[in-house]
C-alpha cells in the first residue's frame, strides 16, 4: 500500500501495483471524490456534445 496526495488535499491510501499502472500510463493520482466529480464532468461534456450544446451555451460550467 502507499499514500498518494490528492490535488484536493486528501491523502489516501492505494495499492502500490494500481500507482504503478496508472503512473505508466500518464494518469493523474487522484481520490476517489475528485475521481467521480471529474468523470462525471466528463460525462455531461459529452452529452451536450452530442446533444448540440456547446459548452459556452450552458450556465453549469
Amino acid at each position: 500500500m502507499k499514500s498518494i496526495y490528492c490535488k484536493c488535499g486528501s491523502i489516501i491510501r492505494v495499492d502500490s501495483a494500481q500507482v504503478n499502472v496508472k503512473l505508466s500510463l500518464g494518469k493523474e493520482l487522484e481520490c476517489p471524490k475528485c475521481r467521480n466529480a471529474r468523470i462525471s464532468k466528463d460525462i455531461d461534456e459529452i452529452e451536450m456534445h452530442f446533444n448540440g450544446i456547446e459548452a459556452e451555451e450552458c450556465d453549469t460550467f
